[in-house]
């Protein structure tokens, strides 16, 4: 009799901890609840970026190349000059990391210095031999803490397009993919005196390209920059 109820004890002892672990995760708010769930389940497997799960294409096999291009307004270009060239040079170097054949932004800034606009991307594309390229569009990007002068928090949104460009003598480029961006970092502002406004600027560039470079290949759900 006592090696039944141990049989049975045995038994339900893994449905009581599935019970119990659900339960648990309806207190956890948000997208925590299927992030920790996926976790206790099934680990923290990589999941297909968004590129790759709207085109089909995966751009860590090196196969196809990428040109990237930032642009953003006057307003923030008066007080961030570099900001384009420094976005894309950090995304560059990253996505390098990842075997992503990137060409080289030194070359497509010559470029745009000789033309003085970018155009329908297609010239650029015949240019360069670009299979796809990614137009970043910078709509907002400050450091401070509006009405908090004495707080530093960085915000930047705006929008991701993607073009493929196909043909031998003459490309033509079509939309591919399309994604709006809104990183905020750190989640609540730091005091100003913990760090000067230029590092933390280097550390918030760092941390905006790293989450638009993550629209491009595979990553693990703990690994999303946001």
């Amino acid at each position: 009799m006592r090696n039944i109820f141990s049989t049975i004890r045995m038994t339900l002892r893994p449905r009581l901890q599935l019970v119990i672990a659900l339960c648990l995760l309806m207190f956890v708010p948000g997208c925590s609840l299927g992030i920790m769930a996926g976790k206790m389940f099934f680990g923290d497997p990589k999941g297909k970026s968004q590129f790759r799960g709207a085109t089909g294409v995966d751009l860590t096999k090196g196969e196809e190349s990428l040109l990237i291009v930032c642009t953003a307004p006057h307003g923030i270009l008066a007080r961030h000059p570099s900001i384009q060239i420094d976005i894309v040079d950090r995304m560059t170097r990253h996505l390098d990391t990842r075997k992503i054949k990137v060409i080289s932004s030194d070359d497509v800034a010559t470029w745009f210095d000789d033309h003085g606009e970018w155009g329908d991307f297609s010239e650029l594309a015949d240019e360069f031999d670009a299979d796809f390229i990614m137009h970043i569009e910078i709509e907002g990007f400050s450091c401070e803490v509006e009405d908090s002068p004495n707080l530093l928090q960085g915000k930047t949104s705006g929008k991701v397009t993607v073009m493929e460009a196909k043909g031998k003598d003459t490309k033509s480029t079509n939309v591919s993919f399309e994604r709006t961006f809104d990183v905020t970092y750190p989640a609540y502002p730091v005091p100003r005196e913990n760090k000067s406004e230029q590092l933390f600027t280097e550390s918030f560039l760092d941390r905006a390209a790293m989450s638009l470079s993550q629209f491009l290949y595979d990553h693990r759900a703990s690994e999303t920059v946001h």
